[in-house]
This record gives C-alpha cells, sequence and structure tokens, in this order.
C-alpha cells in the first residue's frame, strides 16, 4: 500500500503497526493523530499504536499541508471538483476526507480552503468477504440489490470483492463500475469497465448508451439524484448493485427521496470487525428473507 504522501515522521511509526488492521487515520491540526484498528479509536506514537496520549505524535499544520500538496502534486486547481465535495483521492485509491473553510459562491460550494482535519480511509481488499452476500446477489438471476450499513463499516470492501467474485461469473459478460472516488483502482478484470471520478449522472447515462453493461455497481447512494439516476438505469434491463448508508431497512425507506421498487433485494450489514457479516435480508416487499 503506497502511504508515501504522509509526512516522514507518521510514515515511519506506520512501519510499526499491522496495516491491514488500520481503518482510518484522522489528522486534526494541533491534536493528537487517531488511528481507527481494528475498530478501536487509539493513538499513534513514534513506536506504534497506544490507548493513551502519552508521547502521541501531534497534528501540525504543515502536516495536513504536506499530505494536501502531495497527493495534488501542489495543484489544488486541477483537484477542485472532489476538493468542493469533500475528498482527494490518491492515485493508489485511498480516499481523503477533508474538513476546512468553505468558499462559498452564490450559496454554492467553491472550493475549500484552510484545511483543518483529514480522515484517511485505508482500503483493504479482503478476499471472499462477500461471499454470503454473493449467494443473495446471484441466485437463479441477478438482483438488483441495495446493501445497507452506517459509515466505515466495510460496504466498499465487499463493493470490490463483489466485482470481483461477479467478473468470474460465466453468468455475466459486462460489469460497470462507477468508480466517483478512484476506490476501485486495485480492481481489474476481462469483464469490468470503469468510469472512474465521473458523477453518477455522467456515469449511468453514457455507460449505458456506449457500453452497455449487464451489471452496473455504484457505492454510496446519498440523494435524490443518486436515485433518480439508479431508477432510470434498472428501467434500462441492467442489473443495479449499490450502497447506501443507514443501520436498519426503515433508515432506507424514510429516506424522501427513496425509490420503491428498484431493489429486489436489501441486505442489511452488521457493524462487526469482520466484513460481510450479514444481519438481515428483505425482498422487495421488504419481507425479511
Amino acid at each position: 500500500m503506497d502511504l508515501n504522501f504522509l509526512p516522514p515522521q507518521i510514515k515511519n511509526a506506520l512501519k510499526n503497526v499491522p496495516i491491514e488492521k488500520v481503518y482510518e487515520l484522522r489528522l486534526r491540526t494541533s491534536f493528537p493523530v487517531i488511528l481507527n484498528y481494528s475498530n478501536i479509536s487509539t493513538y499513534l506514537n513514534d513506536d506504534g499504536i497506544s490507548m493513551f496520549k502519552d508521547n502521541a505524535i501531534i497534528c501540525l499544520d504543515n502536516d495536513i499541508e504536506y499530505i494536501i500538496n502531495t497527493v495534488t502534486e501542489h495543484s489544488l486547481y486541477a483537484y477542485n471538483e472532489s476538493i468542493k465535495r469533500g475528498y482527494i483521492t490518491t492515485r493508489s485509491g485511498i480516499r481523503i476526507g477533508l474538513a476546512g473553510e468553505c468558499v462559498l459562491v452564490d450559496g454554492q460550494v467553491q472550493t475549500i480552503k484552510n484545511f483543518s482535519s483529514l480522515n484517511i480511509r485505508i482500503p483493504h481488499q479482503i478476499l471472499g468477504c462477500a461471499e454470503k452476500v454473493f449467494t443473495h446477489v446471484l441466485t437463479y438471476k441477478f438482483n438488483n440489490t441495495l446493501i445497507i450499513s452506517p459509515p466505515a463499516c466495510g460496504k466498499t470492501t465487499i463493493l470490490k470483492d463483489l466485482v470481483r467474485l461477479i467478473n468470474l461469473s460465466p453468468l455475466t459478460n459486462s460489469i460497470l463500475v462507477i468508480d466517483e472516488r478512484g476506490e476501485f483502482s486495485c480492481v481489474d478484470g476481462e469483464k469490468i469497465d470503469k468510469i472512474k471520478y465521473s458523477d453518477k449522472l455522467y456515469a449511468f447515462t453514457c455507460g449505458i448508451r456506449t457500453l452497455a453493461p449487464q451489471i452496473i455497481i455504484t457505492d454510496e447512494l446519498s440523494d435524490e439524484n443518486d436515485w433518480h439516476c439508479v431508477m432510470l438505469a434498472s428501467r434500462s434491463g441492467a442489473k443495479i448493485i449499490a450502497t447506501c448508508h443507514g443501520e436498519t431497512l426503515g433508515d432506507i425507506t424514510s429516506k424522501p427521496y427513496f425509490i420503491n421498487g428498484i431493489f429486489d433485494k436489501y441486505i442489511i450489514l452488521e457493524n462487526k470487525i469482520f466484513k460481510g457479516i450479514i444481519n438481515h435480508v428483505y425482498d422487495k416487499d421488504f419481507h425479511i428473507i
């Protein structure tokens, strides 16, 4: 995993930590660096991890500046479309959430400046973690499927492994991955097409028209536009596999932009250290399977 965008002190400290157990790295100016280590909040010091603040590495202004400049190659303008949406992504697919001062023009966010916090999401490829989910996505046919869990509970990790499993299935010949944030860089296959760094409207519209996918996979349905895109795509005949933030089915169906009738199955994941643990599965009529 390429962590060369990190300041030397933090990068060297992480060499003393089993990186496969690190899911998030949080930097806040003037405060200790915090790790999500196996779903436990810990501090980072020069020797590795600690449950105590003593000797923890303190994030400085120039640490955040170093990361931003390294990832954007000193060209914030080139990355501004993602910056104004609150994140940047490294070349190896590591997403970095941004907090700072929003610059508004006519009430719309044009960019973010004076960055004060970063949430570095460390991606993992866990082969086989989606096998139980896959048994519901593919029965005698592929089902339009929505995967639901709270943030940072492994939805994207599950989705990556699902892409791998679907690519191996003899029942499909064309998979479109809509990779808005560049997080699927490690996922490739002979049946996989990817549209990267695009909003869903462009990716769905152009992808269906030019690539004729049998299955479309997209992460994080978050607003009315996303749901509208998925609805139109499902009407084209393509099968849709997507994710959404929530703890229960009611969290999803109560959203004002929820559209009934798109998905055949709703899979609720448990908030566990181990990825891919299913809590409940519902059919299109919201009955537990």
